[in-house]
């Protein structure tokens, strides 16, 4: 491994959503095209679209480095058409580095961000199923990551994450938070929720991840949203609905009509993708193998079904029985886009209507809110891959940005580091330190 790519490694620099691929690992391989995904798919999310606004100049500095780290001899960024200030943000940040970038301008749609569909918009050419980017001659990166890299390669390690703070909350907006922080902290920080019995979810409205009501998480650097709801909205009853019942109505109600399939990103794109098809082996009590081609982006069960049923759910929880029985779905050749892809794409705004956080969505605020903490908890395991060996014991002391994670030789993953300075009181899969001023 060069140097570049052991200070991305040492440094923590990991994808800034989704499963938090390590960067170092994606840039072993030489490519002809950098892309920095800058569309942020999720309905109101806004923390990509202030860096664009507030460091445009640190963005392109990083992917620059990352371009020469891979070797590539294209860059390109590729953003909705409608961030308007953005896009000036960029190309004045373009003609003072003097460096050739194109912008890929998106329509405002979901999931303009899949990765998948970046690619598609930005060179013409579709992913094989299951493969990476790197097989159509890309590296994707966010531009959290890009900027992450650029402080990395300068020695400062990953330890905050920029976090929109939405929903039923007293002070929505963005929270420049410590990774490790407690979830229910900067949600109290934030003025707390405006409802009784708020559930919470990690992400965004149709990706993210609802918090148990007993459990407390903290946030990783992956963690783009944080969002507040009512527990009667149907984010949170959709989300709670137990397997069981999902099965029965499954049996009961699925008229295999194939809207969820005929609106599927990864069908429209010519992959082998039938949603249809897996509801009804579902319903059969069958396994489908190509529920695993499934990116679960929510568009099935949140704007196709027209009986309410929930597709990603069924192939989410398909997956691991699949894997487990070593299954594979038909991978074929490369797929081609699909004649309707332009035409059944859906609007962001019609989108956010359908899941009623309309109401919920903001302008992208003029500044964040910077949050401090006391004590921290930070996971071991915030990326793909293996989780970091321990490398300090409790009672010792750390200083901010010190590694308190490191990975194992030939292990995928990147090193954890401290937010706080203070005394690290517990060490098991989070790594907890309270402030000096608490120890």
């Amino acid at each position: 491994m060069n140097d570049a790519l052991t200070l991305l490694k040492r440094g923590g620099v990991v994808g800034g959503g989704g499963a938090g691929f390590p960067t170092w690992k994606k840039l072993e391989g030489q490519v002809p095209r950098l892309l920095v995904n800058a569309a942020e798919c999720e309905p109101l999310l806004k923390s990509d679209q202030y860096l664009m606004l507030t460091q445009a100049d640190e963005l392109i500095r990083g992917a620059r480095l990352l371009q020469g780290i891979c070797g590539a001899n294209e860059l390109l960024i590729a953003l909705k058409a409608h961030y308007v200030p953005q896009i000036a943000a960029l190309e004045a940040a373009i003609a003072r580095a003097g460096t050739p970038v194109a912008l890929v301008k998106m329509p405002t749609v979901y999931p303009a961000g899949d990765e998948q569909e970046v690619v598609y918009a930005a060179t013409g050419e579709a992913i094989r199923p299951l493969s990476l980017p790197s097989s159509v001659g890309c590296v994707v990166v966010s531009v959290s990551t890009a900027i992450n890299a650029a402080r990395a390669l300068d020695g400062i390690p990953v330890t905050r994450r920029l976090v929109t703070v939405a929903g039923e909350v007293a002070r929505p907006g963005l929270y420049d938070v410590p990774v490790g922080m407690s979830v229910a902290a900067v949600v109290r920080s934030a003025g707390g929720a405006t409802v009784p019995g708020a559930r919470l979810m990690l992400g965004g409205p149709m990706m993210g991840t609802p918090v148990k009501p007993d459990a407390d998480p903290v946030v990783a650097k992956t963690c783009g949203g944080i969002l507040v709801l009512a527990p009667e909205h149907t984010l949170i009853r959709r989300a709670e609905q137990p397997l069981h019942q999902m099965k029965n109505r499954a049996k009961a109600a699925c008229i295999q009509c194939r809207m969820c399939t005929d609106m599927c990103p990864r069908y429209l794109l010519g992959q082998p993708l039938a949603p249809h098809r897996v509801m009804r082996a579902f319903a059969m009590g069958q396994l489908e193998p190509a529920a695993l081609l499934c990116v679960e982006c929510g568009i099935c069960e949140w704007y196709a079904c027209p009986m309410g049923l929930s597709p990603r759910r069924v192939q989410a929880q398909m997956k691991p029985q699949l894997r487990e029985q070593g299954a594979a779905p038909d991978r074929g050749s490369y797929p081609a886009q699909r004649a309707m892809h332009a035409y059944r794409q859906v609007p962001s705004a019609r989108l956010m209507a359908r899941l009623d956080v309309r109401r919920y969505d903001m302008p992208v605020p003029e500044h964040v809110t910077v949050l401090s903490a006391d004590e921290v908890r930070v996971p071991l395991k915030q990326h793909i891959g293996a989780p970091c060996v321990p490398c300090v014991g409790v009672g010792d002391r750390v200083e901010a940005g010190q590694a308190v994670g490191r990975m194992a030789d030939g292990a995928l993953g990147a090193d954890v580091h401290a937010p706080i300075g203070g005394v690290v009181v517990a060490v098991g899969a989070e790594v907890a330190i309270r402030g000096r001023d608490k120890a």
